[in-house]
């Protein structure tokens, strides 16, 4: 007799201040009703985004993929010649799979694969936006608006890092583009309900209600906006972060000579923002951190929405959840910088990801393991009953079983190119307490997160660890010959591309660099 097929539901959310801010001892951060949920299933306490990008690391949950095989790169807005700004055509999406199963599939939320295509372009039904999305000026908004009764909202902006004159005003909230508040923080007046996070999640229940009266299994994506910044909470959840009680950031302070010299291009060039010069107390960042912990509580709360849906339709027990983000924030670390940039830290790159399936997974778990987030496509694949053979990411659910030792790597690789225009290809392997950060054009760190959670302290160029550098260095030469090797099989670069004069999304010039500077360096 066959097995029923669950559903599936995966919450994306959108730039969360995770690492080093959730459950530090600094101040304690964190969001009930996620705890909630990992008490019913499993928390991944060492998950990382397969690249620290919004379009790079939604495309590889959307497909499974590396960004090196699916060819987004960079952000789908940004004008460089090696990044696609679509999936390329005939690209597999988790989706088509899961169709082929018998599965309806929808998405509702923030897509930002590509720069024109949505996903009702690859068969799935649902609501989005092209590129970022300006939801607060989207029409989809104004008839939620509408509905509820209420006028588009206003917004007391506090700082702002490209608007200072705008700072102390309040506006209303109907923006002609994503960007015209993003780089700031304020409080949204008004009900809680006026805040994208809740209708976001309003779309989102009404898709769920819908896609229960279906006879097929579901496979929905709950995409949300936040808490990425412009960090405005609603009144309430402002209320519930006091910025005097924030303490100093562990990293905030740090002069940056030490490090590479991309940590300074992010403080002091992106954007042209210079948050550090524009904010220079730690007064000013306990606002801004005060409003983006509260927008993260919002979130929380939006989640707990369909969470409850889902009991209330009585598919809690028949549903796979997946909650999870596209990538960290780096919020006020690493001598105060804003947003993200061409840096692999910690804030940026790890996730939180919690899994829950009643009577399939085990409640309350707590697994160690390195796993990405692609490791989620994978999982969906398996649930769904799909092959997983042609993706990057694996199942997780053999880590979730009680009493079961499952076989897994005891490294993990991850990928960033660079952001805002930069170009900046990188290379990332974790092995137990050590992490290895390759880069062509800059320079190369080595960190033990075991001691040094905050990355103060590069060992790269500490003798007394050399054979550590060389372990993981020889682990990145090995992954990127193993890669360029299954490329060239299938699409094997032409003369130009071999030779370096053309460089191309199959085959970059910079990452050739790159693995003959790691050779170099190994002595190869």
């Amino acid at each position: 007799m066959a097995t029923k097929k669950p559903n599936i539901l995966l919450i994306i959310m959108d730039h969360v201040a995770f690492a080093g801010h959730y459950r530090s001892n600094r101040y304690p951060y964190c969001w009930p009703h996620l705890e909630a949920l990992a008490e019913q299933g499993v928390w991944f306490e060492r998950a990382y985004a397969a690249a620290p990008i919004c379009t790079p690391a939604r495309a590889s949950i959307m497909t499974g993929q590396r960004p090196s095989r699916h060819g987004l790169r960079w952000n789908s807005e940004y004008p460089i010649r090696q990044n696609l700004k679509e999936f390329r055509r005939g690209q597999k999406l988790f989706s088509h799979a899961t169709s082929a199963q018998g599965y309806r599939n929808a998405f509702v939320g923030k897509w930002h694969c590509g720069k024109d295509r949505l996903p009702e372009d690859y068969g799935i039904e649902g609501w989005s936006l092209p590129e970022y999305g300006n939801l607060y000026g989207s029409a989809a908004y104004k008839a939620y608006l509408s509905s509820i009764g209420e006028q588009q909202p206003r917004c007391r902006l506090e700082y702002n890092l490209t608007l200072p004159s705008e700072c102390g005003s309040t506006v209303i909230l109907d923006p002609p583009d994503a960007w015209r508040y993003m780089e700031g923080c304020g409080i949204l007046e008004g009900p809680a309900a006026l805040h994208e996070q809740f209708f976001l999640a309003s779309l989102a229940k009404e898709t769920l209600c819908e896609l229960a009266k279906s006879s097929q299994p579901f496979c929905m994506t709950a995409s949300f906006w936040g808490p990425h910044q412009p960090y405005f909470p609603s009144e309430d959840y402002a209320a519930l972060v006091q910025p005097s009680d924030l303490p100093p950031y562990p990293s905030f302070h740090e002069t940056l000579r030490e490090k590479p010299l991309r940590y300074s291009a992010h403080r002091d060039l992106k954007g042209n923002n210079r948050a550090n010069v524009k904010w220079p107390e730690w007064s000013d960042w306990q606002n801004v951190l005060a409003r983006c912990y509260a927008q993260g509580l919002q979130t929380d709360a939006a989640i707990a929405q369909l969470l409850d849906t889902l009991n209330d339709l009585g598919l809690a027990d028949d549903t796979l959840v997946i909650v999870t983000a596209d990538h960290g924030d780096t919020v006020a670390s690493h001598g105060g910088v804003w947003d993200k940039h061409s840096t692999f830290t910690e804030e940026v790159a790890r996730i939180p990801l919690i899994m829950r399936w009643p009577g399939r997974l085990q409640a309350g778990k707590r697994a160690r393991e390195l796993v990405t987030s692609m490791d989620v496509t994978g999982t969906i694949l398996a649930a769904a009953g799909a092959s997983i053979d042609q993706i990057d990411g694996r199942d997780l659910t053999p880590l979730c079983q009680p009493g079961r030792a499952a076989k897994w790597s005891d490294h993990l690789f991850c990928e960033h190119y660079g952001h805002s225009g930069d170009v900046l290809h990188q290379r990332i392997v974790y092995k137990d307490r050590w992490k290895y950060v390759a880069v062509f054009g800059d320079d190369d760190e080595l960190y033990d997160l075991a001691d040094d959670p905050y990355e103060l302290n590069s060992l790269v160029a500490d003798r007394r660890h050399k054979e550590t550098v060389r372990q993981l260095r020889g682990l990145i030469i090995d992954e990127l010959k193993r890669e360029r090797d299954a490329r060239a099989k299938t699409d094997p670069p032409s003369d130009l591309e071999a030779q370096l004069v053309n460089s191309t999304p199959l085959w970059p010039r910079e990452e050739r660099m790159l693995l003959y500077k790691l050779e170099h360096l190994q002595g190869l």
